[in-house]
């Protein structure tokens, strides 16, 4: 398959793909800088953009079969704050896809949108309040998304980790699941690499933990 990648510069973006270019798909890392990208392999290219602005990818769309959007805020400081980075992107990456006519759209959401996730009593009693904000956004993104009318997958991954590629993680349909504890990016980019080319996981929402 031919896949675009927002977010191919974070940690989970390469770790995605190169995943996919080991299942033979072809890849294009969308990146805020190209020259600085460092990750140089047969089948995959990068290209700048802004994220927010479709403008700057439309034409990187045109002939891929599928996207994935690991995009993400970060930093501490940050994830404090207000924002609407997550619904924005999630706009911007809808609208570049309707023109281009793509359908399928895997993406990254979190755990810590639900209510109350199984999680240990430390994350919701002391994390979860101090990213509200960062939730919230994200809910409005899942939300978006789940009305674009695409072929889309919500993925609501448990805290990331640095870790090897174990393949060993449960997943949760519906978007939820008992026990939360955390996922490594490894094994995150692993199931993302499943999704995408598995048509009947489109127009579903999971969770994904150890």
């Amino acid at each position: 398959m031919k896949l675009l990648v927002f977010g191919g510069g974070g940690r989970t973006g390469r770790d995605l793909i190169v995943q996919l270019l080991a299942r033979g798909h072809k890849a294009t890392a969308l990146v805020r800088d190209a020259r600085a990208f460092g990750l140089s392999y047969d089948r995959l290219r990068a290209v700048s953009c802004d994220a927010l602005e479709p403008a700057s990818f439309q034409a990187a769309l045109e002939g891929q079969e599928a996207v994935l959007s690991v995009l993400g805020v970060t930093g501490f400081w940050a994830s404090l704050r207000p924002m609407t980075f997550y619904r924005d992107s999630a706009r911007a990456i809808v609208t570049g896809m309707r023109a281009a006519g793509v359908a399928r759209l895997v993406l990254v959401s979190s755990i810590g949108v639900l209510d109350k996730p199984a999680a240990p009593a430390w994350y919701r009693a002391l994390v979860k309040p101090l990213l509200r904000h960062k939730y919230a956004d994200m809910r409005a993104m899942e939300a978006f998304v789940a009305r674009s009318g695409l072929d889309w997958t919500i993925v609501r991954a448990a805290r990331l980790i640095d870790g090897p590629l174990t393949q060993h993680y449960r997943v949760g349909a519906g978007g939820t699941l008992p026990d939360i504890t955390t996922i490594s990016r490894s094994d995150l980019a692993d199931f993302l690499a499943r999704a995408v080319a598995d048509p009947a996981m489109a127009g579903q929402m999971y969770a994904i933990s150890r």
